[in-house]
This record gives structure tokens, sequence and C-alpha cells, in this order.
């Protein structure tokens, strides 16, 4: 009688512990650059408006640095020395944001006029709540400088190249069956992973059932 309570009680851990595996956040990681129109677009378009009505179901990870590689020179970016600054930017204030919500509120607000004096490192910083003063002494320093190595050292090694900015990454595997339907319908995309992962709850016919704006 012992010896089947205990398979019992063996069998029920197991299935618990499987569902939660199963039921684990979806890790979503967004390869971008501060200055690259289709990162943008998607950033504004498809990110922001879905991201906070299941951000509940996600570990979410932006990595501003695409196409950009160092050398003994410093940076070099796909759209020039502004990009390198604005990607460094991006990083340092990333790195003070804590919740993933407002790191997303910060990206969607310095993407939307990046060329603007002041406004990715000043307007949408206020907007954040964190210290203008603090953020310039990241990015006008080592501080910025590492954090830019750190990313182009996550990007090389997460992403094929990478090939096409934004890369749209699940679950730390790249896949390009993944990226191309992620970057064409997000929303869908998303859906389709969290229905699989046993959030079955979450969206009806590829569509976040949420219908709270972001």
């Amino acid at each position: 009688m012992k010896c089947l309570i205990f398979v019992v009680a063996l069998v029920v851990f197991a299935t618990v512990s499987a569902d939660r595996i199963k039921r684990a956040p979806l890790k979503v990681s967004v390869y971008y650059e501060s200055h690259c129109p289709d990162s943008r677009d998607f950033i504004m378009a498809q990110l922001h408006p879905h991201f906070c009505k299941v951000q509940q179901y996600l570990n979410l990870n932006l990595v501003p640095f695409g196409k950009a590689y160092s050398s003994d020179q410093g940076f070099t970016c796909q759209h020039g020395a502004k990009e390198c600054r604005g990607n460094t930017i991006h990083n340092c204030v990333l790195k003070r944001i804590q919740d993933s919500k407002a790191q997303v509120d910060y990206v969607n607000c310095a993407m939307y006029d990046p060329d603007q004096p002041g406004h990715i490192e000043k307007t949408c910083v206020k907007g954040s709540g964190l210290n203008v003063d603090q953020v310039q002494k990241c990015f006008t320093s080592s501080e910025g400088y590492e954090m830019m190595l750190m990313a182009e050292k996550e990007t090389k090694a997460m992403t094929p190249g990478p090939l096409f900015v934004p890369t749209i990454v699940f679950d730390d595997k790249y896949n390009d069956d993944d990226q191309n339907q992620a970057f064409l319908n997000f929303e869908s995309t998303l859906c389709e992973k969290l229905v699989s992962r046993g959030y079955t709850d979450v969206c009806s016919d590829g569509a976040i059932k949420n219908t709270q704006t972001c």
C-alpha cells in the first residue's frame, strides 16, 4: 500500500513539474537598432501595441546593437555614428529600467523621432522617470562602451549575423520561420507560441483576447 501511495505521489509530482515547465514564461528577444526603419516599424506597430496585453506570460529581452561591429577604433553601425550613439543610449537606459513594460515604452518613445536633438537621451529618458545626467554619464563613459560590447557579444551569439534587423528570437533558439512570421505578424506568432505552451485562454483565432490599450 505504501509503495502504491509513493508511486502515485511521484506521478502527481512529475505531472505538476512538467506543467510548470510547459507554462514557464515565453522568452522573447528582440535584437534591433536605434535608427533602423524596420526596427522602428516593428516596435511601434507590433511590439508596443501588444506587449502590455500579454506581458505576464513573457520574459522580454531587448538588445540594441544589430549589424554594428567593434574594432580598435570603436564601433561602426549600419546607420552611421548617430546610431552607435543611439544604441549606446538605449543600452544605458534599458539597464536602468527594471519593468519590461516601461522598457517597451521607452524604446517606443525613442523610435518615434530618433533624429530630433535631445529626444532619445532627454525627452524619453525623463518620460521613463530616469535621471538624465546619470544616463548621459553612462553613454559618454566606459560604462556605455562596455554595455555595447556585451550587446555585440549576445547579438552575434544568438542570431545568424544578424542577417536582418530586427531579429526576433523565442526561448534563445533562432529559427527562420519564427523570424519571418514574427516580423510579419507578431501577434499571431505570440498566440501560437503561448497556446502551445498551455496558455489556451489568451488568444482566439490568432488574436490576443485582451483589448487593453498599451
